[in-house]
């Protein structure tokens, strides 16, 4: 009986001062102005209108007539090397990627197709199936056009394969 009542009583210390430790921090941190700084200069209550645009340096790629950029790694998804402009936002059963990349189109276009494992399943035993996966029929949730820009903050990201051929 004296343990659980010592038990209890260390509880409801530890509680009690627990209690008042976070208290005194609320205050302390309530009381405090903090100002944030980053690239963006409008406050970050403010909606993504006040984010500088993004716009071509030149005129907006023509699909067919531009170079890939090189992935950054082995199984990075390849980047859109045209505009989306018109193709995006992708809805369902509104699509404009696959009018152009449908395996067979693709072949006669000469242009890159979606490939086999965009038809499989996920979520049905990795069966093989005739039209694009539920999981991967927003084709912008991975892939994100190129585009040379000025970027705000350097990427200094190299792959590991990279860094082990420099070496």
């Amino acid at each position: 009986m004296k343990k659980i009542l010592i038990s209890s009583a260390v509880v409801a210390l530890l509680f009690v001062g627990c209690n008042q430790t976070l208290s005194n921090s609320n205050e302390t941190v309530t009381n405090k102005t903090v100002k944030v700084t980053g690239i963006r200069k409008a406050s970050l209550d403010k909606d993504s209108q006040n984010l500088a645009k993004i716009e071509y340096t030149n005129q907006a790629p023509v699909p067919g007539k531009v170079k890939l950029f090189k992935t950054s790694y082995v199984t990075a998804p390849p980047m859109i090397p045209h505009s989306v402009q018109g193709f995006v936002p992708i809805k369902m059963g509104h699509n404009k990627c696959l009018e152009c990349h449908k395996p067979s189109v693709a072949k006669a276009m000469h242009i890159t197709a979606i490939p086999a494992d965009h038809f499989v399943d996920n979520f049905d035993g990795d069966k093989k199936i005739h039209r694009i996966a539920g999981s991967r029929y927003n084709c912008t949730q991975c892939h994100a056009p190129q585009a040379k820009l000025d970027p705000v903050i350097e990427n200094r990201f190299e792959s590991i394969q990279n860094a082990k051929l420099a070496k």
